[in-house]
């Protein structure tokens, strides 16, 4: 059974990985492949294959039927008539309300059209009083999935493909939006979540708090604010935060001993279903509605499975071995959700449940303490899901064997069955219900400074850089042969595999060569140098007053992935928010040497030099200078943007950040052929005021790199720039296309790359932007 699991899931996961779907003829392959699996059922040489091909297939069919329909690319950013109801609890904020609504009709101009039956929506300005379950008409504009895509960084359109989520939007204004009816039968889990978060929300001031008790309670996370995220982060406790397998067995095992002690009590209903029975009866039921409360969550799916499967033992009276649960729970996730696979959450609930496994067979009749054994899971989960996490992309907590032994059993025993024996008494009996809160703020505000004071420490290990993936699968190996119990001959061949990784750099740059790494951050500016030895930043991206920040989930993932942990120079062109918005983020996590701005002024709370034209200087045989601005004038705006070259050799990159005409003229007048460059970035996006054709002309760059966000509002790049741009023979790359554009320039002048990040990472789910 488990090579068959094994097989199923590693074919499910090779789709994913496909740049395009195979074509939907090649499904058929499924039939006789199965019947192949079922005859010759018992050769391990065949089934493997058999099941490989069969979970290969069976995700792609459900790709297929997931992906349509699709949001044409010609009905993006146009005004649709939406009829449909609201699915899932709306997240509300002082600037917007969003919610995922499932369409039921959408028309364009007066027709019907096929529609993405589940988007996610915003609704902006004064949106009014929404509930889980309402039938809406909505007037909206909608988009295709997209997202930023950086080395190192996050990827929104995989969240969304694997949340079902088929387009995003907003909602426009106007008398045609109204409620079309009430929440009806419908969405019955959701209509209580709701109502349990407003009791909650009635009960408790404290914003933060509140957050907490949404996530424990309901799985409602929308109110943890990044500062508590990053805590729970760095101590290794942000799985406590969402209603997971740890909190599923909680109340399932709670409610099946309450359940067996009680009918034991009646020894002629034990005659006819025996306490056990009965105790696995109310543990199921009991986990099935508080996944509900959830959502029904991945990982409360998962959970689910797996003690419907050691129930099951129980009422039908057979007896399994350990890993039966685990592989059924497996293969019956990937077979309903195949998308699954490319899940965080996937991979580290069921790394953790096998590394117990492993780790504690051969131990069952130890005659160790409990407490021991308690401190033994926690040592082995931590350890065991290190690798994990590194391949995943996550730091590793030091501290989380020794946060989690003391916050495990505090939530398992105490905080969660508090909470929910709490939110039961404020939804029918209020007195009571608030006075047990009490203790359970307490003991909140409590953890929350713990937490704090514990992360403030900030021991947590990561990668210098981003080492090859067989490097991460030895580290993997080697932890597995080290928590193999003793006895076993060869453990020690485990810190042999740890070599390679402890000793991997990133391969270093060799002198006189540049490395310019654009970076995707929608519509801003972030741009990273290197030499041989050295870091320049160029701008760092926008932030918005939401919380989203470039500087934190774009810029500094990035460096991290190259293993860059000091910045020599950061240069923030203007003093606009797209520009300067990640700054903090990025001084509060990395050292730098010097901060220079074109409007130091208007970059609030630090100190920056000023940039002025004849600033120079050099790293590894790479020369540098600001071209403008110029002391001749009052440079302000766009205008006063920082003009930096970069020369090596032959070879020159010309960064512009926002300069329009005026400045462009200057630059002319000052520098004539000097101009010329290899490489370019486009001046403000690509906007109507600038890149003159006198500009480009000069330039003859033969790329020109342009930073603008997906469908922006501002329609960067005008039509009319590319084509000058074009018509001068330089290849235009947008970020909104391309993702993150690196390329490598060499003393001789030559340009290697430009390499297109998002063309690299191309999954089959990802809409080709137009």
């Amino acid at each position: 059974m488990i090579q068959k699991t094994m097989a199923f899931v590693i074919g499910a996961l090779l789709l994913q990985y496909q740049s395009e779907l195979p074509h939907f003829g090649w499904n058929l392959l499924l039939i006789p492949v199965a019947l192949m699996a079922w005859y010759y059922r018992t050769s391990l040489f065949v089934h493997f294959p058999a099941f490989l091909i069969a979970g290969f297939f069976w995700a792609s069919l459900h790709a297929h039927q997931s992906l349509t329909p699709q949001l044409i690319p010609e009905l993006e950013k146009q005004d649709l008539l939406a009829t449909g109801v609201i699915s899932s609890l709306p997240d509300i904020t002082t600037e917007r309300t969003r919610f995922e609504f499932v369409i039921e009709r959408l028309v364009h101009a007066g027709e019907s059209i096929d529609f993405p039956r589940r988007i996610l929506l915003s609704w902006y300005r004064n949106a009014p009083p929404l509930a889980v379950g309402e039938g809406w008409q909505l007037v909206i504009r909608l988009k295709r999935p997209h997202g930023m895509l950086n080395p190192g960084g996050g990827d929104y359109e995989r969240i969304l493909y694997i949340n079902g989520i088929k387009a995003t939007g907003y909602v426009r204004a106007g008398d045609d939006n109204r409620r079309l009816n009430p929440a009806g039968s419908g969405q019955l889990f959701n209509r209580l979540r709701e109502q349990i978060r407003f009791r909650i929300d009635q009960a408790i001031e404290d914003k933060g708090i509140q957050g907490i008790v949404r996530a424990l309670v309901i799985g409602d996370r929308s109110l943890i604010v990044p500062d508590q995220w990053e805590v729970f982060r760095q101590t290794g406790t942000n799985h406590l935060m969402a209603i997971s397998g740890l909190h599923i067995g909680i109340v399932s095992g709670l409610f099946f001993f309450l359940a067996s002690a009680l009918w034991k009590r009646f020894p002629r209903a034990c005659l006819w279903l025996p306490a056990q029975q009965i105790g696995a009866i109310a543990a199921l039921l009991s986990a099935f509605c508080y996944a509900g409360f959830a959502g029904f969550a991945i990982p409360c799916v998962r959970a689910l499975i797996m003690l419907s499967v050691v129930m099951g033992s129980l009422l039908y009276k057979r007896s399994i071995s350990p890993h039966q649960p685990l592989c059924f729970a497996l293969f019956l996730v990937v077979l309903l959700d195949p998308v699954t696979v490319i899940s965080s959450g996937f991979w580290l609930s069921f790394a953790a449940v096998t590394i117990i496994m492993i780790t504690m067979q051969g131990r069952v009749g130890s005659r160790s303490a409990v407490l021991w054994s308690v401190v033994r899971i926690q040592w082995v989960v931590s350890l065991g899901l290190a690798p994990v996490l590194l391949l995943l992309g996550f730091d590793v907590p030091l501290l989380s064997p020794l946060v989690n032994f003391l916050m495990v059993p505090l939530f398992s025993l105490l905080l969660v069955p508090l909470l929910l024996l709490t939110v039961v008494l404020l939804c029918s009996w209020t007195a009571p219900g608030l006075f047990l809160l009490m203790p359970s703020v307490w003991l909140i505000e409590k953890i929350q400074w713990a937490l704090a004071w514990i992360a403030d420490y900030d021991l947590t290990a990561s990668l210098l850089g981003t080492p090859p993936t067989w490097m991460l699968m030895g580290l993997l190996l080697s932890i597995l042969l080290l928590l193999l119990p003793a006895g076993i001959p060869g453990r020690w061949l485990g810190l042999l595999l740890l070599f390679p990784l402890i000793l991997f750099r990133n391969p270093p740059l060799e002198a006189g060569q540049v490395h310019l790494t654009l970076l995707d951050v929608g519509q801003g500016l972030a741009i990273v140098v290197r030499t041989a030895r050295h870091v320049l930043l160029y701008d760092v991206g926008p932030s918005y007053p939401s919380g989203f920040d470039t500087g934190k989930l774009v810029v500094l993932p990035f460096l991290k992935s190259q293993g860059i942990k000091h910045i020599d120079k950061v240069i923030v062109s203007n003093g606009d928010s797209d520009h300067r918005g990640g700054l903090h983020a990025v001084m509060e996590n990395r050292s730098i040497g010097e901060l220079l701005s074109g409007e130091p002024q208007r970059i609030p709370g630090v100190t920056s030099a000023q940039c002025l034209a004849g600033l120079n200087w050099e790293w590894d045989g790479v020369r540098f200078e600001i071209l403008h601005p110029d002391g001749t004038r009052d440079w302000k705006g766009n205008n006063a943007s920082c003009v930096l070259a970069v020369r090596s050799g032959t070879g020159q990159l010309l960064l512009t950040g926002d300069i329009e005409a005026a400045a462009e003229a200057s630059l002319i007048a000052h520098y004539s052929k000097r101009l010329t460059s290899q490489v370019v970035t486009v001046p403000h996006h690509g906007s109507a005021s600038s890149s003159g054709k006198d500009f480009i002309k000069m330039t003859q760059a033969q790329y020109g790199l342009i930073s603008a966000g997906y469908r922006n509002r501002y329609n960067f790049p005008r039509e009319d720039v590319r084509l000058r741009w074009q018509n001068a023979k330089t290849t235009l790359l947008n970020t909104a296309e391309s993702g993150a554009i690196s390329l490598i320039l060499t003393p001789d002048g030559t340009i290697h790359g430009p390499w297109a990040y998002r063309a690299a990472n191309r999954r089959y789910w990802m809409s080709a932007p137009m």
